[in-house]
């Protein structure tokens, strides 16, 4: 009954408001993302091939191991963070840091500990417009919705047309 209610007032302000839905509370992107991306893998293990990538001779080698480990879903914010350190200490080339650094903020479980690594480490890169691209993709993600949020809003609109 409570739940009806909830959804009911939740569709009466979606209609009240236009059609727009008003999210309350914390975005999902400020708080730690790593309980909404479920099992997180051996932090151990990860940390022990970012060092290794890191040893790598070639830039273009090393960003490219880096960046595959940062696609990587469930990624960790302790994995994200070492992974970005060990990027900007171990790459020369800013054009394969900024990769590194975007592919890391486009993890879809992108974690308050990697963005900390990521906003403190910027000053590695010597381009502001290289900068700048980071810090847009990481407002970008700033303006999406959560995938919880998403969720929510998809389950209270499945309920309210079901009669």
């Amino acid at each position: 009954m409570r739940r009806i209610m909830y959804a009911a007032v939740l569709v009466g302000i979606t209609i009240g408001t236009g059609g727009c839905i008003i999210a309350i509370g914390n975005n999902g992107h400020s708080r730690d993302r790593d309980s909404d991306c479920g099992a997180v893998v051996d932090d151990g293990t990860v940390i022990a091939e970012i060092d290794a990538a890191g040893m790598l001779f070639s830039d273009s080698d090393k960003a490219d191991v880096y960046k595959d480990i940062a696609r990587r879903p469930y990624l960790s914010g302790k994995a994200q963070s070492h992974l970005v350190k060990s990027a900007v200490r171990n790459i020369f080339s800013d054009a394969s840091k900024e990769e590194v650094l975007l592919a890391v903020v486009d993890n879809p479980c992108f974690a308050d500990a990697g963005k900390k690594a990521v906003l403190s480490n910027m000053n590695s890169l010597f381009s502001d417009s290289r900068k700048k691209r980071i810090l847009k993709a990481i407002n970008s993600r700033e303006m999406e919705p959560s995938p919880v949020q998403v969720e929510a809003m998809v389950e209270v609109t499945a309920q309210t047309e079901v009669k």
